[in-house]
């Protein structure tokens, strides 16, 4: 861990050069949770940041079982949908009715990874959240790139990564209902007229 961190120091004071996703895994190491304040201070907003990427790591740490009830469960995912469309301005059609009008059901793992590679209003979305979640950072510099990977890599999760960036965005984002999810095991997936929840219990 020490390395990576030093690599990393060497990165951001522009001693050194790696490749971004030289840090991909940079929360990953054993310990991490008390060396936050080593990556984040190179990173603006660095008290809120390190505040909440350590709330994140001390739950993922733990999580291993839903802790609300249905209903939250049902709050929280139609609220994830409702707050990325709210952002969005220029929706197609068939993206825009596809999060207007869902029915809500819960569903099993084989159920859920049925409809997992298809093609479905959950990636559209997604892609087009992403763009402007891409196009609304602060700064886009090279350390701010790699910050963004390593927040990637803390579950292999852009929500979760983008969770955390909020302070680094133009524009204001929460995502707390998505957060609410991920520490909650649950995840879901918008298919054509159906969101669907999986709970990971």
């Amino acid at each position: 861990m020490d390395n990576l961190i030093k690599d990393w120091k060497c990165f951001c004071q522009g001693t050194q050069q790696f490749d971004k996703s030289h840090f991909t895994y940079l929360f990953h190491e054993e310990g991490i949770i008390n060396n936050v304040n080593q990556i984040t201070q190179f990173i603006p907003e660095q008290e809120k940041l390190t505040q909440v990427i350590k709330d994140v790591l001390s739950i993922k740490e733990v999580k291993d079982k839903v802790n609300i009830t249905d209903e939250e469960i049902i709050f929280h995912a139609k609220n994830f949908i409702l707050e990325q469309v709210s952002l969005l301005e220029n929706l197609d059609d068939e993206l825009r009715s596809a999060t207007n009008d869902f029915e809500i059901i819960f569903v099993t793992s084989t159920e859920f990874e049925y409809h997992i590679d298809d093609d479905i209003p959950h990636y559209w979305l997604f892609d087009e959240f992403g763009d402007l979640i891409r196009d609304s950072k602060r700064n886009d510099d090279e350390v701010t790139f790699a910050f963004f990977e390593a927040l990637y890599g803390i579950d292999n999760d852009y929500y979760l990564s983008w969770y955390i960036a909020a302070p680094l965005l133009e524009i204001k984002i929460s995502l707390s209902s998505y957060y609410e999810l991920w520490k909650n095991n649950c995840q879901i997936l918008l298919i054509k007229d159906k969101l669907l929840i999986l709970k990971n219990t």
